[in-house]
């Protein structure tokens, strides 16, 4: 299924390289709706932040401040998110998130079958990307 986000969550992981799968979910007054991914095992991955209502990006939307997660093996917060992520093949995470409105928030999720693979630069770069993402989130509002 074609979600509306799918092509900045495709741009997300070009711009990161082959490693890097990435999705984005918005928090809208509360609730969670997973609106894009770059393939389907990160996608999997979001519907189990979704269904929880817990995970790196939530907790990024919640603080307004990335999560980052070098090794999923160290990881002890969101154990059912967790589980997936690593029988999906992943070995680290990340959690970007963005302000669209007073009720709304969006955050792109990045996952890497590397560990810990992302530098400083790559991460603020992608820190304005998830700028561009809530813009485009604002405009559908």
């Amino acid at each position: 299924m074609h979600h509306y986000l799918d092509d900045f969550a495709s741009g997300a992981a070009a711009r990161l390289g082959m490693d890097t799968h990435c999705s984005i979910i918005v928090m809208r007054a509360g609730s969670l709706e997973y609106v894009g991914s770059s393939d389907e095992r990160a996608e999997r991955c979001d519907a189990v932040e979704v269904a929880e209502g817990v995970g790196p990006c939530v907790t990024a939307m919640q603080q307004l401040s990335g999560v980052l997660i070098p090794d999923l093996r160290f990881e002890t917060r969101w154990r059912k998110w967790r589980e997936v992520s690593i029988a999906a093949g992943f070995r680290s995470a990340a959690g970007l998130p963005a302000y669209v409105d007073e009720e709304t928030t969006v955050a792109l999720d990045l996952y890497s079958d590397a560990l810990d693979p992302w530098t400083r630069e790559m991460l603020v770069g992608m820190d304005a990307y998830v700028q561009e993402i809530a813009g485009a989130v604002r405009k559908r509002l």
